[in-house]
């Protein structure tokens, strides 16, 4: 049951998405035909275009994950707390399936749209001299470190971008769930608690990071920090976002199994 929920969930999020990305992939074919003709006729006119299709580009690539993140938090309110909840609670699944559908669904949808920018990027961007330059840029790494620290530096940078957009996720998550606890205000304190579970947390993770980077070694070479310190950071970066994740998923799924109070 928990699949055919998901897939419910996933195209109630998606079906608006599309439309962002429709318009980022439209910004992108122009930003690679007028980025063709600049460098090869470089008018002011042409200049003036292109800046102008960078800053809708960036529009867009904001556009589409405050849109994805905002309709993963909407699909959580409709479906579990307004009209449409009446039909929600009464289907014959547990609440531990409807919470964690509203989860992995969310992550997928984050995971689509960051697919959709990364694709984007590199059909704009990605040319023979920029493949060029992340080569040069790859073979100082592993110059500088090692080939298996070099492809653990990548995948870990990835995976805390990844963590860290999953956090903001369950922040609004946990806020929604008991923010709707209240009998009044309910989305003013979701929001709030929201906010305040974000910040929180933030200023916990900025003081290990400050307590660690006085245990490691901070010393630069050949432009590169050691490699002692970029490993304990990422480290603690990994670890402190797949904790606070869990401890977030954990509370809220906790506090919506105790009930809810439908509008």
């Amino acid at each position: 049951m928990l699949n055919k929920l998901f897939k419910y969930d996933f195209k109630w999020i998606t079906k608006v998405l599309y439309i962002y990305y429709i318009v980022i992939a439209f910004v992108s074919i122009a930003l690679k035909i007028t980025e063709h003709f600049v460098n090869t006729d470089p008018s002011l006119l042409l200049v003036i275009v292109d800046k102008t299709l960078v800053s809708l580009l960036i529009g867009a690539i904001a556009s589409v994950m405050i849109n994805t993140i905002m309709r993963i938090w909407a699909r959580c309110v409709s479906n579990f707390y307004k009209d449409e909840s009446y039909l929600t609670h009464t289907l014959p699944v547990t609440k531990n399936e409807l919470f964690n559908s509203k989860i992995l669904s969310g992550i997928c949808s984050l995971l689509l749209s960051a697919l959709v920018i990364v694709v984007c990027l590199a059909f704009i961007y990605l040319d023979k001299s920029s493949i060029e330059s992340i080569k040069a840029m790859w073979d100082s790494l592993v110059a500088v470190y090692n080939l298996p620290f070099a492809i653990a530096f990548i995948v870990g940078f990835i995976l805390i971008i990844v963590l860290e957009i999953i956090y903001m996720m369950m922040c609004g998550i946990l806020g929604i769930t008991i923010g709707h606890r209240f009998n009044n205000h309910k989305m003013l304190k979701s929001i709030l608690i929201g906010i305040g579970s974000y910040g929180l947390l933030s200023v916990v993770s900025l003081i290990i990071t400050f307590i660690i980077t006085k245990f490691v070694d901070t010393a630069v070479v050949n432009g590169f920090p050691s490699m002692s310190y970029i490993g304990s950071m990422g480290i603690t970066a990994l670890i402190i976002y797949t904790v606070y994740d869990i401890i977030y998923y954990l509370i809220a799924k906790k506090v919506f199994n105790k009930g809810v109070n439908v509008e």
